[in-house]
């Protein structure tokens, strides 16, 4: 990633300003971490920034390291914006607490990997408008948002937090409002004041094949291969990475994302990154997938299995190969 500073406000500015760096930890962020290492990187070379610390959004909705609170702090959260901090509950209460006092009194902005066109599912899908800053450094609060179609319904006292693409473009058009007196193009989620109650909402009464069709229905071509190819397996984030790479010459975490938070899978106790299909998925999805090209997957998971010390053959492919 190569970010430039070619703008006057954001290189005049750069000396005084201190960016706190918040990578998100929660279940579905453990395919994110070479992104973490490769933005820090960029920034601290390339980032109109005195210096680059990490902090670290845990599940719970806390944070663990440094907490800077100086007025000349910024703040960037990398994070997908899907886990249970990011939703009603105790956690979202925690999070969307520390979240909103940053962006009352300092410049804040989300960096998503996901692609845009998931933003939708996520818990700030952010509104493509134009944006303006009246001053250097100017705190989100004092931001105004202008969208380009039908304004969101974001009620009183919602604050407006930019949400980027992890991409040159997008980040320096941040840099440029940061530098104040300037609008630039931006998608823009709001923080509320309070989070809405927990929904009851559930996939877990929704049929296998109803849950199989909905996921197809949005996602890319490639997510549709894969989920196919990781029901061979059992699906821990290792597993699924190893699956991943197999079937590409260059995987890309967008895809595998999708499948973790298409609702075909859900999170069980163990290590971030653990999870299960949902009641007969993995049977479903097993459907689209060539028997010869199952059994080479099959094959590599089971000459893996010596070195993870564990099954990672799925019963559902085992039954389907006899």
């Amino acid at each position: 990633m190569t970010i430039r500073t070619n703008t006057a406000a954001a290189l005049n500015r750069a000396p005084a300003d201190r960016l706190q760096l918040v990578f998100d930890a929660g279940p579905t962020m453990s395919m994110w971490g070479p992104l973490l290492r490769e933005l820090r990187q960029s920034l601290t070379r390339s980032g109109p920034f005195q210096s680059v610390t990490v902090a670290v959004l845990k599940a719970d909705g806390t944070l663990r390291g440094r907490q800077g609170e100086d007025d000349r702090l910024v703040t960037l959260v990398l994070s997908d914006c899907s886990g249970p901090q990011w939703h009603p509950g105790p956690a979202g209460e925690r999070w969307y607490k520390t979240l909103r006092s940053w962006a009352r009194v300092r410049p804040v902005a989300v960096v998503q990997p996901l692609p845009e066109r998931m933003w939708q599912r996520t818990a700030l899908p952010g509104t493509p408008g134009s944006i303006y800053a009246p001053a250097a450094g100017a705190a989100n609060s004092a931001l105004s948002f202008t969208a380009y179609d039908s304004a969101p319904d974001t009620g009183a006292d919602s604050i407006p937090v930019p949400v980027l693409e992890p991409a040159s473009p997008w980040l320096e058009n941040w840099f440029a409002l940061l530098g104040g007196g300037v609008e630039v193009p931006a998608a823009v989620a709001f923080i509320p004041p309070a989070l809405p109650a927990e929904g009851t909402a559930s996939l877990a009464g929704c049929a296998a094949q109803e849950l199989v069709l909905r996921f197809r229905a949005t996602a890319s071509p490639e997510a549709v291969r894969l989920a196919g190819y990781l029901a061979a397996g059992v699906p821990h984030l290792p597993v699924m990475q190893l699956v991943h790479r197999s079937i590409g010459t260059a995987p890309c975490p967008s895809h595998l994302a999708e499948v973790i938070l298409s609702g075909l899978l859900r999170a069980v106790p163990g290590r971030p990154g653990t999870y299960a299909f949902r009641d007969d998925v993995a049977s479903v999805l097993l459907r689209s997938v060539p028997r010869s090209s199952l059994a080479r997957t099959v094959a590599l998971l089971r000459q893996a299995e010596p070195s993870m010390r564990r099954t990672l053959v799925s019963a559902e492919a085992s039954r389907l190969l006899g």
